[in-house]
């Protein structure tokens, strides 16, 4: 049999199980929403939004529409007005605002060639040794990280220059160290960067609002950047280090390459003036973001008035029509109905059987606390590798781990804030997150490479938690 055939056989298959999968789904969700009570029904929600959402992350616009009128239907019974007081309070007080300007404010880096810029300077200033570039690489996605929720985006902006990088050194697709290791890190990179900033990644305002709804510690942009980027930049490191270890460049540094790189630059010619403008608006929008509980102001809505502007005629960095067609309303209505099913889970306690039976089975009561809490973080660490998306993994794992952390008597946060910083990191298979299949795509590196790459890095990465992470956070009072 033909390649070509075996992959066809292989897409029907594929096909053929989530049909069948998806089935079983629906025949389970109703037959628990018609014999359960509410606690029930919302579990059996919560089931069905996983699958669908894990499963077909193209429809994530229709399926997220389709759960919050399925929650709306069982009548999930708390006041709607607190519903929308938590969707919209998300961030401090800015909530889907901060969300909405920060894919507008995306667009307008995107679009005037600031964002390819940016990255391409800190690229170039490293010249061109390979194992430099790959260490630009990820300060890139370091620089490009607060600036959208839309981690596929930032792929999207980031994979031409990788792309770029890898063949000014003119290597073979497949065969080349240096090219793997290029993309591998950048793939890395934007999972690790992301658990940076409380604006990097949709999972993270969930995570926070779960944190604070079950312990009462409100993480605004600005504590959540002083929880999570001291041990993202320590992990980003150790995650260079591996890649660069595991993929030393069998390429040397040369003119020619570094000439290339340079070119890159180049024919961007001279920064314009929609890019200053664009790098203006986003710097008052971050500051408004990191300073609201200075200022009191509702830095959402402020933020979104200055990158309405960018769409005003004479200026027009970006254009009406053509933006109505970028805009992510997948991405929008996945975290609307994320946050209400978060908190109907919240509300109804409905994970919280699942939690007691894993406790009672595993007789996790008999541990010490202390081999409890790292037996957790490992567990969730690796558990990514079920999930195909950040945000349906925070949207169970978060509350899993506070009812875990109930059971044993543990302070909430002492697990929810390790579990909310790991959420990001999904980085052992490449159906995890959409951003590991478009630089998977590329083709530089395999799926093996990955795999042991991803284990290695989500290793460490539980590990720097229960090494570091707690102590650090002990510190600062956050558990």
């Amino acid at each position: 049999m033909e390649e070509k055939e075996w992959r066809k056989l292989g897409f029907i298959n594929e096909k053929i199980m989530k049909l069948t999968l998806t089935i079983l789904t629906f025949v389970i969700f109703i037959w628990v929403a018609a014999t359960s009570a509410m606690q029930g029904k919302i579990l059996g929600v919560v089931l069905l939004a996983l699958i669908l959402w894990s499963l077909y992350p193209q429809y994530h616009f229709f399926s997220s529409i389709f759960i919050i009128l399925l929650l709306s239907l069982f009548g999930i019974s708390f006041n709607l007005n607190e519903f929308i007081n938590a969707l919209f309070l998300t961030y401090g007080r800015s909530g889907l605002w901060i969300i909405i300007s920060g894919f507008i404010l995306s667009e307008g880096m995107e679009v005037s060639g600031l964002a390819r810029r940016i990255a391409l300077k800190i690229v170039t200033s490293l010249g061109g040794d390979p194992a430099k570039i790959i260490l630009a690489v990820a300060l890139a996605n370091l620089a490009v990280a607060p600036l959208s929720p839309s981690t596929t985006a930032k792929a999207f902006l980031l994979l031409p220059i990788c792309m770029g990088l890898v063949k000014a050194f003119g290597v073979e697709k497949g065969k080349s160290n240096y090219g793997a290791g290029v993309m591998i890190m950048a793939m890395a990179a934007n999972n690790i960067c992301s658990t940076g900033f409380l604006t990097a990644t949709v999972p993270n305002p969930i995570s926070a609002s779960y944190i604070e709804d079950a312990a009462g510690i409100s993480l605004s942009w600005f504590e959540w950047l002083r929880m999570a980027l001291p041990l993202t930049l320590i992990l980003l490191i150790f995650s260079w280090l591996v890649c660069k270890w595991m993929f030393k460049p069998e390429v040397k540094k040369s003119s020619e390459a570094l000439k290339n790189i340079w070119d890159m630059e180049k024919r961007m010619g001279v920064i314009s003036r929609k890019e200053i403008l664009v790098a203006l608006l986003f710097s008052i929008s971050l500051t408004l973001w990191i300073t609201e509980k200075i200022h009191g102001l509702n830095s959402g809505l402020l933020s979104l008035a200055l990158s309405l502007l960018l769409f005003l005629p004479g200026i027009e960095v970006i254009r009406v029509r053509g933006f109505a067609g970028e805009v992510p309303w997948g991405s929008i209505t996945l975290f609307a109905a994320s946050m209400l099913l978060a908190k109907s889970v919240s509300y109804w306690k409905a994970l919280d059987p699942v939690a007691y039976s894993i406790f009672e089975s595993l007789s996790l009561h008999r541990l010490p606390p202390l081999l409890f809490l790292i037996l957790v973080i490992i567990v969730c660490m690796f558990i990514h590798v079920i999930f195909t998306s950040t945000t349906v993994y925070a949207t169970v794992m978060i509350p899993l781990s506070i009812s875990l952390a109930k059971l044993q008597m543990l302070p909430v946060q002492m697990i929810a804030i390790p579990v909310a910083f790991l959420t990001p990191i999904a980085l052992i298979l490449p159906v995890n997150t959409i951003p590991n299949l478009v630089f998977y795509s590329s083709g530089y590196f395999t799926q093996k490479q990955m795999i042991t790459y991803g284990l290695i890095v989500s290793l460490m990465s539980a590990f720097l938690i229960i090494l570091i992470g707690l102590p650090y956070w002990l510190s600062i009072g956050l558990i």
